[in-house]
């Protein structure tokens, strides 16, 4: 399964469509209902349109380290963005469609990157996703 390649060309597509909203935005967009906000753009619904799709072929087509790796990627992205805030909280929102491919990964490698996710995620910093996520990486 080419899934590296594919996340990785996504996520460059993604950058690249957030640098340019940002080259783009006016001072006081979103705020008070006037302009968009960035946040609103279309490149988000096709990242996650694309991490989805993803996600669902590597269910049933990727072996147990394919989707320990994959895993290890889209928790670890949040971590590494340095761009725009509401880009981040993207990052974090694709981490659901990781669900169905914990119940597939070994239960070592479960086991492993859940504690690795709670040191990387503390309470305070999680989000409600974030706690699916973990509350499924220690079943």
């Amino acid at each position: 399964m080419e899934w590296k390649q594919e996340l990785d060309a996504a996520l460059a597509e993604y950058d690249a469509a957030v640098a340019e909203l940002q080259k783009k935005r006016k001072l006081f967009d979103g705020l008070l209902g006037f302009g968009t906000h960035p946040g609103e753009a279309a490149c988000h619904e096709i990242l996650d349109g694309k991490v989805r799709d993803l996600c669902r072929r590597a269910e049933t087509e990727a072996d147990p380290t394919e989707k320990r790796d994959l895993m290890e990627k889209l928790c670890a992205l949040p971590g590494q963005w340095d761009g725009p805030e509401y880009a981040r909280l993207m990052l974090i929102a694709l981490q659901r469609h990781t669900l169905e491919l914990i119940r597939g990964m070994a239960p070592e490698d479960r086991k492993a990157l859940g504690e690795r996710y709670k040191k990387e995620w503390p309470r305070v910093k999680r989000l409600p996703v974030q706690d699916q996520v973990l509350k499924a990486l220690q079943k």
